[in-house]
């Protein structure tokens, strides 16, 4: 099928903590497998063990050559919007200058997270658009003054700034409000745990949301994540999805949500998907550190193939 586009997650929280070859090998062979992207989940507070989602990426700049990489999705409103521009605009530089940092941003799953950083809850929603608003003049112009509700500065220049321009920036959520911010000033949408039914219903209603504010997202620019465990064991499968679905907001009919079973089942859940309108996913493999680089083996060798055409350049 053309236009569909398949990354992976890397998620070091969730199952255990891979050591630091594990890391680099997972990059490495993602890579050779031709996966589109490799994306992140960022925690800043977590009773799992957690990495620096900035510093995995440069170690992944310094072993890879084609691969994507990004957020997924990234906390903004806890970070100085200043920073998060320096740090994504340096990983543009460590991965070539060609395209290769992708930027999703959304609130935190967890308000905690932002009062960690001494933000209140309330302030999540508007500090995340004028953060993209300030990422995004930093990215492009020089002696860059901005004086708003949080945040005030004069006469900021980051160079070098990414080659092509401002980074794209994807909305997370699966809410009405997360689908209005998108909808306002996002280039992409990148729900989590949504069903095939509610990403098409969210498509639509992001349309007419955007034409409401005179603009468009194209609908290429929209994908989902869903977790995922390749298995031909059933009982196995039936177990993790259990367990995933015990952590899931949604809990009552998890098993839509998710693709976790044998080949034929994930390319089959993937494929309620695309029926829906979606052309970018991202599978999250839901697996100890000692069983990923067999879980991408399988994602690139027999599920990715039915859904596009490996990458060659």
């Amino acid at each position: 099928m053309s236009g569909i586009k398949i990354g992976i997650g890397f998620s070091v929280g969730r199952t255990g903590l891979p050591g630091p070859q594990t890391i680099a090998d997972f990059a490495e062979r993602a890579e050779d497998l031709g996966i589109d992207s490799i994306w992140l989940s960022d925690r800043i507070s977590s009773r799992q063990p957690h990495l620096d989602i900035a510093c995995i990426m440069a170690g992944w700049a310094a072993r890879t050559q084609k691969i994507k990489m990004g957020p997924s999705v990234l906390t903004l409103p806890a970070r100085d919007p200043v920073h998060v521009a320096r740090t994504y605009a340096t990983l543009d530089y460590l991965t070539g200058s060609c395209g290769r940092v992708i930027m999703a941003v959304g609130l935190g799953n967890d308000p905690k997270e932002c009062l960690a950083c001494g933000i209140p809850p309330d302030e999540r929603g508007p500090r995340m658009e004028e953060g993209v608003h300030v990422m995004r003049r930093l990215w492009t112009e020089t002696r860059v003054s901005h004086h708003g509700r949080f945040y005030n500065f004069d006469d900021v220049t980051i160079e070098p700034r990414p080659a092509r321009g401002a980074l794209d920036v994807w909305i997370g959520g699966r809410t009405d409000v997360a689908l209005k911010r998108t909808a306002r000033y996002g280039d992409g949408w990148l729900p989590s745990f949504i069903t095939p039914d509610e990403f098409k219903s969210g498509m639509r209603k992001l349309e007419s949301y955007a034409a409401s504010h005179q603009r468009s997202v194209d609908p290429r620019e929209a994908g989902v994540v869903l977790l995922t465990h390749v298995t031909n064991d059933a009982g196995r499968a039936a177990q993790l999805e259990q367990l995933v679905a015990a952590s899931l907001p949604q809990a009552e009919g998890a098993g839509a949500r998710l693709a976790i079973g044998s080949v034929d089942v994930c390319v089959a859940r993937i494929q309620d998907y695309v029926a829906a309108g979606c052309t970018k996913f991202v599978l999250f493999p839901v697996a100890p550190p000692d069983e990923l680089i067999a879980q991408i083996e399988v994602f690139g060798r027999k599920i990715i193939p039915h859904f596009e055409q490996p990458r060659t350049s």
